[in-house]
């Protein structure tokens, strides 16, 4: 899966890790919120690109959230 700009969110997660010293990239961070949650936000910013704000529609659309699904930019272990 890549983001919209066709890079993968593994890479853009580590990239902004390194730089910005923090233990996760965004696309990881929006998996924990929920990508409902993040959708939500972005449809309420309609000075955000509409790129992103598309990504987030497909994964919603496809009930891909996040943790909480165990699947979303990343897929994630489910209990069990």
């Amino acid at each position: 899966m890549t983001d919209h700009r066709g890079r993968k969110p593994v890479a853009t997660d580590r990239m902004w890790e390194i730089n910005m010293g923090t233990p996760a990239g965004p696309f990881r961070m929006m998996d924990r919120v929920g990508l409902d949650i993040e959708e939500h936000y972005a449809a309420e910013r309609p000075d955000l690109p509409a790129g992103p704000r598309e990504l987030l529609r497909t994964h919603v659309d496809a009930g891909h959230l996040g943790v909480k699904t165990g699947q979303g930019f990343y897929d994630y272990p489910t209990a069990g």
